[in-house]
C-alpha cells in the first residue's frame, strides 16, 4: 500500500513538473485560406536568419530566426528572399506578473457561524515571456496564421533556452486542421 501511494504521488510529481515546464501555445487562423498552397516564405523585414550574427544583432533575435526558420523547413515551406508566398514575423513581450492565495479560512462561532480569512495570504511575483509568430499572406497583405506562446521565465538567459522548444510547440500547429 506505501509502494502503491508513493508510486501515485511520484507520477502526480512528474505530470505537474511536466506541464510547468510546456508553455500555453494558442493558434488563431483564417478558415477561407487553402494552406497547402504555401511553399514559400521570408521574413517580412527582408533580413535572413543567417546575416544575423554578421550584423551584430542581438542573441535572442538570432536564436529566434533559426529556429523558425528550422521548423518552417520541416514543414516543406521553402525560404525565398524572392516573391515567397507568406511573409513571417514575430513578436516577443516581457511583463511582470503576480500569482495570489488568499488565507487559510477558518470558522468562527459569534451569534452564528461565520467564515473568516486568517492568516497571511500570499504573493509569488515572476516574469512570463509570450512569443507571437505571424504569417502573412505576401499577395493579400493578410494575416492568414497566428501562433502564440507564453510561459513563465527567470531571467534573459532562462528565456533563451526555451526559445527552439516555444517556436516548435507554436508551430506544431501549422498547418492548421480545420
Amino acid at each position: 500500500m506505501k509502494t502503491m501511494r508513493l508510486l501515485f504521488a511520484i507520477l502526480l510529481l512528474g505530470s505537474l513538473l511536466a506541464c510547468a515546464s510546456k508553455p500555453v501555445v494558442e493558434r488563431s487562423f483564417d478558415w477561407k485560406v487553402d494552406f497547402a498552397s504555401y511553399r514559400s516564405w521570408f521574413w517580412l523585414d527582408g533580413k535572413p536568419a543567417l546575416v544575423d550574427a554578421m550584423l551584430g544583432d542581438d542573441v535572442t533575435d538570432q536564436l529566434i530566426r533559426r529556429a523558425v526558420a528550422e521548423e518552417l523547413d520541416v514543414k516543406g515551406l521553402m525560404a525565398k528572399a524572392d516573391e515567397p508566398d507568406l511573409l513571417v514575423k514575430y513578436t516577443t513581450r516581457f511583463q511582470e506578473a503576480v500569482a495570489a492565495t488568499p488565507g487559510s479560512l477558518g470558522y468562527s462561532y459569534q451569534w452564528r457561524w461565520t467564515q473568516k480569512a486568517q492568516g497571511p495570504g500570499e504573493q509569488q511575483s515572476y516574469s512570463k515571456g509570450t512569443l507571437i509568430i505571424d504569417l502573412i499572406d505576401r499577395k493579400t497583405g493578410a494575416l492568414v496564421w497566428q501562433g502564440r506562446g507564453s510561459g513563465a521565465i527567470t531571467d534573459e538567459r532562462d528565456a533563451q533556452g526555451k526559445i527552439r522548444m516555444a517556436v516548435k510547440d507554436i508551430l506544431a500547429q501549422y498547418p492548421p486542421t480545420r
